[in-house]
């Protein structure tokens, strides 16, 4: 797989296994909304965002050791995301046990689709290191290779989760309140998009007033910031906990689909931010 040395295969290669990771992830929420209907599909789409997630914090966390820099780190990290099959894994175990055959296709696509993502990941990695057939593992996990996992996390992020999550809050919405749930929901996922603008906008009229010389304040980037988060996350995390405690499972499915959109509509930006710094 020598070939996998030119950058622009390794760009097909990676396109190519998400589009394929993407199909298995359909099936699978086909499947699951068959079985179980809308209950199945919002958990099905939370345990493959818990999956992601989890690789997402063994990426923030493997550069912190030096073994990260060689061949074993490559294999402790490709490791460490496979164990996001976990989620799929223990109630496929549930059903093998009660002799259940519900969930049991959605929860096989998702361990394909975990393992998948994983896999190709890890192949796009090493040959990121690959020189004239030659494995340069100390390039491992540098900046060059921390901006080929975020440019590989953004397909996901953008044209999966994020409006995935955002539509299945306002279905959840529609199904609870008809139009009024839909409408409530297209303002409270709103508030993402606008706040980034509003803080924005903030941000760089009090940096310019500060590089003027005039008095600019950190402390309303700061306050921008704080009311940004907080009016994007409290009504959905706020649905949850009541959904939860009233035991009422279409508010409890809108809260978590909501929590899930503005966090990676969110996590998108860090992405982007963190693609495009110093350019």
């Amino acid at each position: 797989m020598f070939y996998l040395e030119f950058s622009f295969v390794r760009v097909f290669f990676a396109i190519a296994m998400q589009v394929v990771c993407l199909l298995t992830a359909i099936f699978g929420i086909i499947y699951a909304g068959e079985e179980t209907k809308w209950s199945g599909v919002i958990r099905f789409l939370s345990s493959l965002a818990i999956s992601f997630v989890w690789l997402i914090v063994g990426t923030a966390i493997l550069p912190c050791f030096s073994f990260s820099h060689s061949l074993g780190g490559l294999a402790a990290y490709t490791l460490w995301g496979t164990l996001g099959i976990v989620p799929f894994i223990l109630p496929l175990l549930k059903v093998r046990k009660n002799e259940n055959p519900l969930n049991w296709h959605e929860m096989i696509l998702g361990v394909v689709t975990v393992l998948l993502f994983c896999g190709a990941l890890a192949v796009v990695l090493y040959y990121q290191c690959v020189t004239n057939g030659v494995l340069v593992a100390d390039k491992l996990f540098r900046e060059k290779n921390l901006n080929t996992i975020c440019c590989f996390f953004i397909l996901p992020v953008i044209l999966f989760f994020t409006p995935v999550f955002s539509i299945s809050a306002l279905i959840s919405g529609t199904l609870r309140e008809k139009f009024s749930g839909f409408l409530k929901n297209l303002l409270l996922l709103a508030v993402a998009p606008i706040g980034f603008l509003i803080f924005t906008g903030t941000t760089l009229w009090q940096l310019n007033k500060i590089h003027s010389g005039e008095t600019g304040s950190t402390l309303a980037i700061f306050s921008t910031a704080a009311g940004w988060v907080i009016f994007m996350i409290i009504p959905y995390g706020s649905m949850l906990w009541r959904g939860k405690k009233e035991k009422d499972k279409a508010k409890f499915h809108n809260g978590i689909a909501g929590i899930w959109a503005v966090n990676f509509f969110i996590f998108g930006l860090c992405l982007l931010g963190y693609i495009c710094r110093g350019r």
